[in-house]
């Protein structure tokens, strides 16, 4: 914003012209009450979820806290690693490529040795059934099979409707009674208006996200369309700049000024930032992006200040956002040791944390940094995410299973591999310096356990969010909540179900008044000898990939059979192909029945 800052704005005498800094402020206030309206929306649910008393300090800070009872659900060493030989196949496999189409119902029961588990009976009686609160579009049928609908890479119409109507009042802050090519003051004021909004989207405790009960990683998109906005605002601004001075024979002149260096400090910031965030440069130098965006983005606000000092308000609003945000991260960081070990079948590295057994809500996620040097320097530096794989208030402590999917995770699984043995021969696995940060994302103020029935659909690793979410459902069942709960697990060999029969088997043996059910599908074609494999009652192996709607229409129907009205949560976490199937099936079923049970809500991790 240059000394041209001062010269009237081209407009009618048939109005009055107002001020680039009102303008742009009344925007920033019009956005901010369209977020709280949006949030009204979520507060029944909000009210709802902390009725209940234990909710009150869940999904929050990650703790220990000593156990007054032994754990319902056995996820521990026995069940999910010791059934895990590297050297030795659980299923006999030969060479050949032809498939098998052979499917496992109600085998002979798996020996009980690794079921060491202690039910912990329903509800006690001064703990509340959790209220059912539906979301909007789970009951507002006819709209929500269009706004659902999607149309680019995960993109819904919703999401779409809210990116245009975004855009729409900033492109009406940059253009109400202003020329962006006569005056391109304005496009440097709106994309200055925009920087709180953008640091805001951008943090892991996401105060928007609070109040609209989304985790941080449902709002991203926002944060990255703000960007491609503020990149085009300031673009405008300066090139707009560089041509009036051009014409004027001023620009030695004008680039001689101190605020017109850091305007063009700014800039680069800006371009830079753009250039990094690419899905090119993501894919190719992820700590490139990560380097730049931290950088860059900590430059930017000091060239935006000492460029225009009418930026600083919104400059100290973004700094307040990002500030609450690594202080928060700092409080909800935890440095402690775990214990890693590898499951070859299933290709991934399970993160045991014992001292870690309270805090976090089924479905969260938290960051996890691994702090040794068999990781390498830059292995040192990174931070992934993974969802948590059980419950809390358990013996075993938090639980991640990471699957090996890049040059961190390999070496992580690597690492795992190098694990000692005790006295008996029997493997303890790799210790090693951790720090866990969270737990962030989840299910947003949703009571999984106040649906009367519930779909899981996995691919791959993607069973972690099922495995806790399941658990959740199991422990907290009674006669008045979930009653049906079906798990689709879709898997590339046969030989990474075996690990977890063990546990599949003691989720669907915990409760009687809850009905779960597992399906597992294999899409890796090899001729398979059955002999020795054992599937109890509840657990089917089928070849091909799984039919979506036809598991909602059974999962709707064993719902309605047994008298459940509560809506029936459908959760999805896998590749985006299995998502869309998923988010498919829901939008294409059928109203009325979605309506006789209460509505299909659609949970995608």
């Amino acid at each position: 914003m240059s000394s041209a800052q001062h010269a009237s704005h081209p407009a009618s005498s048939t109005y009055l012209t107002v001020s680039d800094e009102s303008l742009v402020a009344n925007i920033d206030i019009a956005i901010s009450i369209i977020i709280l309206v949006l949030a009204l929306f979520n507060a029944p649910r909000a009210v709802a979820r902390f009725t209940n008393r234990s909710e009150w300090f869940q999904g929050i800070l990650l703790r220990y806290v000593p156990l007054t009872c032994k754990p319902r659900i056995n996820l521990n060493t026995e069940s999910i690693y010791l059934h895990s030989d590297p050297t030795k196949q659980p299923i006999d496999l030969d060479n050949s490529t032809s498939s098998c189409s052979a499917t496992l119902k109600a085998l002979p029961p798996i020996p009980g040795q690794a079921l060491k588990h202690a039910y912990a009976g329903p509800l006690s009686s001064g703990e509340k059934q959790p209220v059912h609160v539906p979301m909007f579009l789970s009951v507002v049928h006819p709209l929500a099979n269009i706004l659902t609908r999607r149309v680019y890479e995960g993109y819904t119409i919703g999401h779409v409707l809210l990116i245009v109507g975004y855009t729409a009042i900033v492109f009406y802050a940059g253009f109400y009674q202003s020329n962006p090519f006569v005056d391109p003051l304005r496009a440097g004021w709106v994309a200055t208006s925009q920087i709180p909004f953008l640091y805001a989207f951008a943090t892991k405790n996401n105060v928007i996200g609070m109040l609209l009960g989304a985790g941080y990683e449902k709002l991203n998109y926002f944060h990255r369309h703000i960007g491609r906005l503020i990149v085009v605002g300031v673009n405008v601004h300066a090139i707009g700049y560089i041509y009036k001075w051009s014409l004027e024979g001023e620009t030695s002149v004008e680039l001689a000024r101190p605020f017109i260096r850091w305007g063009f400090v700014g800039l680069v910031c800006v371009d830079l930032l753009w250039i990094c965030s690419t899905r090119f440069v993501r894919a190719k130098s992820y700590n490139l992006f990560v380097i730049t965006h931290v950088l860059g983005s900590f430059v930017f606000l000091f060239a935006v200040c000492y460029h225009r000092p009418g930026c600083v308000p919104y400059v100290i609003a973004a700094c307040v956002f990002y500030g609450l945000d690594h202080l928060l991260r700092i409080i909800k960081s935890r440095i402690t040791t775990a214990t890693l070990r590898p499951i070859p079948e299933l290709g991934l590295t399970r993160v045991e944390i014992p001292t870690i057994n309270a805090g976090w809500r089924a479905g969260q996620h938290v960051r996890l940094r691994v702090l040794s040097t068999s990781m390498g320097f830059w292995g040192l530096t990174e931070v992934h995410p993974f969802t948590i794989a059980n419950v809390a208030d358990t013996e075993e402590g938090l639980v991640l299973l990471c699957q090996k999917s890049g040059k961190w995770t390999t070496r992580m699984y690597e690492l795992s591999s190098t694990a000692k043995y005790g006295e008996k021969g029997q493997e303890v696995g790799k210790r090693a310096r951790v720090m866990i940060e969270g737990p962030y994302g989840g299910v947003g103020n949703t009571v999984m356990a106040s649906y009367s029935g519930a779909l899981f659909v996995a691919g791959g690793s993607g069973i972690t969010f099922a495995l806790s979410a399941i658990q959740d459902l199991v422990r907290s069942g009674s006669s008045d909540g979930a009653k049906f709960v079906d798990l689709v697990w879709s898997i590339r060999d046969v030989a990474s179900l075996m690990p977890m029969v063990p546990f599949f088997t003691s989720l669907i043996t915990q409760n009687s008044s809850l009905r779960v059910r597992v399906s597992v599908f294999y899409t890796r074609a090899l001729k398979i000898s059955f002999q020795g494999m054992y599937l109890p009652p509840g657990i089917t192996l089928t070849p091909g990939r799984p039919k979506i709607a036809q598991f909602l229409d059974e999962v709707v129907t064993s719902t309605q059979c047994m008298g459940g009205a509560s809506g029936v949560f459908v959760g999805v976490c896998g590749p985006a192909s299995l998502a869309d199937d998923v988010a498919g099936a829901v939008r294409t079923f059928d109203v009325d029945r979605k309506q006789a049970i209460g509505g299909i809500e659609l949970h995608e991790e």
